[in-house]
């Protein structure tokens, strides 16, 4: 009977100084809320693995500039990596930014993508859901242009037409 009359008590607490009642339960709301989002980014940053196999075996090579920015690596370095390194199993290069794709029959439309070099989707071990991947053909100087396109952006864009496999635009 004890538990039952401290908790009447602190119910009759509560609903007399509201003001205390609404500072404790915003304070204690706050506290969840931080820990909550705390958690998402540190589970989703530290505790999960990266989508691919073996992915304790990839590292990331940024350069910076001067001031402490980042830049990207120049080409020359990342041939010489390539051929030099004896570490590695893998060396491949990634250039983020905006594209713009045109094409007869639909809008101008801008896009976010990378340029990678021809051995990047095996080195994380991705393959193409249609088409084929990257070639070595398709790494060197006046190489062929070669795209692939997001699942989102051939259902979006293309309407998932597997006609678009293999069309030269432009």
């Amino acid at each position: 009977m004890n538990l039952f009359q401290d908790l009447r008590y602190a119910i009759r607490l509560l609903v007399k100084d509201r003001w205390f009642t609404a500072v404790a339960a915003l304070v204690l709301a706050l506290g969840i809320g931080a820990n909550n989002a705390v958690f998402t980014i540190v589970n989703a940053v530290l505790l999960r693995s990266l989508p691919f196999p073996n992915p304790e075996q990839l590292v990331v090579v940024l350069a910076r500039d001067a001031r402490g920015r980042h830049s990207g690596v120049p080409l020359a370095d990342f041939e010489e990596w390539r051929s030099s390194s004896r570490t590695l199993s893998g060396v491949s290069l990634v250039f983020s930014g905006s594209f713009n794709v045109s094409d007869e029959g639909h809008i101008a439309e801008q896009y976010p993508g990378s340029y990678v070099s021809a051995n990047y989707f095996r080195m994380i071990g991705v393959t193409p859901i249609l088409g084929r991947d990257f070639g070595p053909e398709d790494d060197g100087p006046g190489g062929p242009p070669v795209v692939m396109l997001s699942n989102a952006v051939w259902q979006q864009r293309y309407g998932s037409a597997p006609s678009v496999l293999g069309t030269r635009f432009g």
